[in-house]
């Protein structure tokens, strides 16, 4: 069963939020478009390898939709984390095609475009099964049997090696599920009582840290680079204005009552994790302050603080509204 089903990438909200919000001459804006494909590609890829994983779907396994994790002074990310009783597979999806060279140190991509090497999966998985041993241990975790497997999600990937036992560490998505009751099959002694196997989902999820992506160290960029204001959502210009408790848009006369919701996300995402009513108006373009107070009253952000001291925080639901606007987005 799935403990944590797959969200879209934070990187995902991150760039289809940012493209709208530059000056459409941005030069920026070319690697932005870039950034989200690739993306995509890899959150596809992952959802692929999803499909392949219904057998599994019980409550002998749990499924986790991507973990972030900490390890020592830093993070680690596993694209699906399955945890059972008797083992704990990990498995690293890759969407590539073209033909595909593994040996144990490198990896590269032959393609129309000629051979390219990138970081090789095997070793990444591998890694993260000795920084997910550490972080079973520090949690007390009884030792249980970890397998790391790279899945390969591109129907057109072509896996070429001279050495054998890479056939043991890679696979096509299609033969995930073979491939799977192959490793697992001599896998039949408990590790875990089912008690223990709660604890550590729990515990997983507990740890799980989304990393949020920021202007200046993903592209730097200045916040002032970043276009403020509600953006209309039928002519898309910036940016609406508060006219007789409705927000009108001067270009296309379009209005509406709750169109400042998504530019309140942009905010977060973009800017910092708390707001002062001086940032809201600045923002909205707002000039009276108890107009601004009304308008954040109704958003029910979490705050701390009185009357000008007063800051409204990110909300706790963040991740989930970005999720909601992704859909509702892609509806139309």
């Amino acid at each position: 069963m799935y403990i944590k089903p797959r969200p879209i990438p934070l990187n995902v909200h991150f760039s289809q939020a940012l493209i709208p919000r530059l000056p459409s001459n941005h030069p920026k804006i070319p690697l932005i478009e870039r950034d989200l494909r690739s993306f995509m590609s890899g959150y596809r890829g992952e959802k692929a390898t999803e499909y392949h994983l219904n057998f599994l779907d019980d409550k002998k396994h749990h499924i986790f939709g991507g973990l972030r994790l900490p390890h020592e002074q830093h993070h680690f990310q596993m694209d699906t984390p399955i945890l059972s009783r008797k083992y704990i597979l990990i498995l690293e999806t890759k969407n590539i095609g073209g033909e595909l060279y593994f040996t144990e140190e490198q990896f590269s991509q032959e393609s129309f475009y000629g051979r390219k090497g990138y970081k090789n999966p095997i070793v990444q998985v591998n890694r993260h099964k000795e920084q997910l041993q550490d972080w079973l241990e520090s949690h007390r975790i009884p030792t249980i049997p970890l397998i790391p497997l790279v899945v390969l999600s591109n129907p057109s990937a072509i896996i070429r090696t001279d050495d054998p036992s890479i056939l043991k560490k890679v696979c096509k998505v299609e033969n995930l599920k073979n491939k799977l009751l192959d490793l697992t099959s001599s896998y039949t002694k408990d590790h875990l009582t089912e008690r223990s196997l709660k604890k550590a989902s729990r515990l997983l999820l507990e740890d799980d840290t989304p990393l949020f992506p920021e202007v200046h160290k993903s592209y730097g960029l200045s916040p002032h680079e970043i276009i403020p204001g509600i953006r209309c959502p039928k002519c898309f210009s910036y940016r609406m204005m508060r006219i007789d408790r409705v927000w009108v848009c001067p270009h296309c006369l379009y209005h509406s009552n709750e169109t400042y919701h998504d530019a309140i996300l942009d905010y977060f995402l973009f800017h910092k994790t708390t707001m002062t009513n001086r940032e809201f108006r600045d923002y909205l373009g707002i000039d009276s302050v108890n107009t601004a107070n009304k308008l954040l009253r109704l958003l029910n952000l979490p705050s701390a603080g009185q009357n000008k001291g007063r800051v409204y925080h990110r909300p706790p639901d963040f991740l989930d509204q970005l999720e909601a606007r992704y859909h509702r987005l892609h509806k139309k």
